[in-house]
């Protein structure tokens, strides 16, 4: 498992030096609609002009509307990934990115996400099941004023230092508010007034957007279908928990929400920190605060990007890679929002349990025949902080484990591992009698043992997608 280590650090400080060369090739090279200098990230009515295009291009699986507007008028947009002709209890996953207006990176990740998902639905196992039996929610440019403010910056060639909204209250420079730090949970006034860098604004929640992102947060909450939320934000690669305001007080998923960050954090490079890590300062009125400590949504910060590779804005080769540098955000991270939307199913136990990985799947003209394995350690940030035996492997039909109607099958022949007790294997044979013609879809769901006073979690759900053949189903003519 790759992890930030001096090594890395060193690797990119050495790597600035060749792409500053690299750089100038590509200072030519501007897609039209993209940010002046950034050829990877579009600018932002680019970002709009693709919700609108998924919206047309795949009216069964985009839902598109506004939530509120912000301080000069603009829409905030929703875009709402679901197959809309499946009627079931789904699970939601909330992604909200360009809350600060100069992470342009979050955008970008945001977006591809959904248009990955959309483009690889029908075609790929993960894509077409995520769609069929999940929501998901993206919140993809929550600060349309300031984005603007800071492509203007990127214009002018300037620094594109620009994070706020752009309502300015200070009577000396151009501040706007800092949204992250307007929410209406232990909001604080800043110190120094509106002229305040990071000014909170006049009021909690007081800016139109946070009003809007409260609103349709509290709707989503109020409805009993499992939810959680990722604010994407940029500069540092880690993943933080609430409360970021009050890093002593009592918390009763401290270690749940941590070893979620574990589990979504898995092979990024953004480090888990848990709450009360003296090295952070106390943050107040944010937006995971809020979504967790007054609507009881598990929720984390998503941060992602480098000092050494353009801070608060990624340059395009830390993105999305080149020829030089090939351990790239998009790459990393975009697997994370996979692993994130699938555990949020539930969140507090699914991010404790093993994981499964299909070794062999074989199939003949009466029976599909799938080896694998489950382990409870390996698939967390630098491993789990609490593992144990796999106690059992279950597996359901056309329906994932947790639909109402599923029907659990279970595996019996789990093989612990010798040398790690963590891991078991397993195989199953699947008779295709009972089943009809065409294809199908297998959901497996591996649990771990009850330990330490833990109790027995389920792991993430994998699937596995076949085909029944029609010759099954001819019958045999006796010529005699």
């Amino acid at each position: 498992m790759t992890k930030p280590s001096v090594f890395f650090h060193l690797i990119i400080f050495l790597g600035v030096f060749l792409l500053i060369s690299f750089s100038a090739v590509h200072a030519d090279f501007q897609p039209q609609g993209s940010v002046p200098g950034f050829y990877c990230y579009r600018n932002s009515s680019s970002v709009v002009q693709s919700l609108q295009v998924l919206k047309n291009e795949y009216p069964g699986l985009v839902h598109l509307s506004a939530i509120g507007n912000s301080w000069e008028g603009q829409p905030i947009y929703v875009l709402k990934l679901t197959n809309q002709s499946i009627n079931s209890n789904k699970p939601r996953l909330i992604l909200l990115s360009g809350l600060r207006a100069n992470a342009f990176a979050p955008v970008e990740l945001s977006l591809r996400f959904a248009e990955n998902l959309l483009a690889e639905y029908g075609d790929n196992t993960d894509s077409t099941w995520l769609l069929n039996y999940f929501e998901l929610h993206l919140i993809v440019l929550a600060n349309p004023d300031g984005r603007a403010q800071a492509e203007q910056q990127a214009m002018s060639g300037a620094d594109i230092t620009w994070q706020n909204n752009t309502h300015n209250a200070c009577s000396s420079q151009n501040i706007g508010v800092r949204l992250n730090q307007n929410f209406s949970f232990n909001w604080r006034a800043s110190d120094v007034g509106a002229c305040d860098p990071a000014y909170a604004g006049q009021s909690a929640g007081s800016e139109p957007e946070t009003q809007a992102i409260q609103t349709y947060l509290e709707d989503l909450a109020s409805k009993p279908e499992p939810i959680m939320l990722l604010n994407l934000d940029s500069y540092q690669n880690e993943i933080l928990s609430p409360y970021l305001s009050a890093p002593t007080a009592d918390n009763p998923h401290l270690t749940d929400l941590n070893t979620l960050a574990e589990k979504i954090g898995y092979n990024t490079l953004s480090a888990p920190v848990r709450q009360g890590d003296t090295s952070h300062q106390p943050s107040y009125g944010t937006l995971v605060d809020y979504a967790y400590g007054t609507l009881g949504i598990p929720s984390l910060v998503f941060s992602m990007g480098d000092s050494l590779a353009g801070g608060y804005t990624s340059r395009c080769w830390y993105f999305e890679g080149d020829e030089f540098y090939k351990d790239h955000l998009i790459k990393r991270n975009i697997p994370a929002l996979i692993r994130a939307l699938k555990v949020s199913t539930n969140p507090y136990h699914q991010s404790y349990g093993p994981e499964i990985e299909f070794e062999n799947v074989n199939q003949n003209n009466n029976s599909v025949i799938i080896e694998g394995s489950a382990n409870d350690y390996t698939s967390w940030y630098d491993g789990a902080d609490v593992f144990s035996q796999v106690k059992s492997v279950y597996y359901s039909i056309d329906l994932p484990p947790w639909h109402s109607q599923a029907v659990l099958y279970s595996v019996s022949n789990l093989s612990q591992d010798n040398n790690s007790n963590y891991i078991s294997s397993f195989n199953v044979e699947i008779n295709y009698s009972q089943l009809s013609i065409g294809h199908h879809q297998l959901f497996f769901q591996a649990w771990d043992t009850e330990a330490d006073g833990n109790p027995s979690n389920p792991g993430l759900v994998s699937t596995i997608d076949f085909f029944v053949p029609y010759l099954l189903f001819i019958p045999l003519v006796n010529m005699n």
